[in-house]
């Protein structure tokens, strides 16, 4: 598939941007791409309060699908020994030229390294769509984390999603009110590339505790956020 989202962001980062990135939903609707998104210094409340909950742990922070690698340099600046990675070369290129010391190329099921902390933002915990998918994201996961590690992601409340029409709510699908449990489905385009379809899970902060219970972690926090999103802390 095409590194759509890579260039996109490589190309914003050498001043090429076209303007032609969108973000495309299984009904056809498209959104605009907002590469300037994943270039700021500074961030909102619930993105910060999850950065000092990973700035709490000692020892290797992972930043797993870094992006443009604002996360990453935040967590460097602070101090903080962290290896990022992604699965998009364009973003790699973007976030080594940033300053970002250490990156592979990888994905959230084969992390190069164990970590005593890992952070995902862009609500990746929930890619494959499922439970189950979930749930085995979460044991890969636990392999690739110290004893005693933690995992700091976010996810969306698919009621934020599809009732205050927020982003990505053209994206939904299979949404069980009743379960607190739905999916979108999304890819990246840009000029005349196309990046792979993704499934991203979509739960309520309740349903989320009854998912994770069987893993080997536990929630130990749930951020809120102003929308739909919220961050996750898991210890184990």
């Amino acid at each position: 598939m095409d590194d759509a989202f890579g260039r996109m962001v490589l190309d914003y980062w050498r001043d090429e941007y076209d303007g032609s990135g969108v973000y495309r939903s299984h009904t056809g609707d498209t959104r605009p791409g907002h590469p300037e998104w994943y270039f700021g210094d500074s961030f909102d409340d619930e993105t910060e309060a999850a950065l000092q909950r990973v700035r709490a742990v000692d020892g290797l922070v992972h930043d797993a699908g870094c992006g443009a690698g604002q996360h990453a340099l935040a967590l460097q600046r602070a101090g903080l020994d962290v290896v990022a990675t992604d699965v998009s070369p364009g973003a790699l290129a973007v976030a080594r030229a940033r300053g970002v010391d250490r990156l592979a190329r990888a994905d959230l099921r084969s992390p190069p390294v164990v970590a005593d902390c890992v952070f995902l933002s862009g609500t990746q915990l929930g890619v494959g769509g499922t439970v189950p998918a979930l749930r085995s994201t979460l044991a890969s996961l636990s392999a690739a984390t110290a004893e005693g590690g933690r995992v700091v992601g976010d996810l969306k409340d698919p009621f934020g999603v599809a009732e205050h029409h927020l982003a990505g709510s053209e994206e939904l699908v299979a949404f069980d009110r009743e379960t607190g449990v739905a999916r979108r489905r999304m890819r990246t385009e840009y000029r005349d590339l196309a990046g792979p379809w993704l499934s991203l899970l979509c739960l309520t902060p309740e349903a989320v505790r009854d998912v994770v219970a069987p893993t080997p972690w536990s929630v130990t926090e749930i951020i809120a956020g102003e929308g739909a999103r919220y961050y996750l802390v898991l210890d184990r």
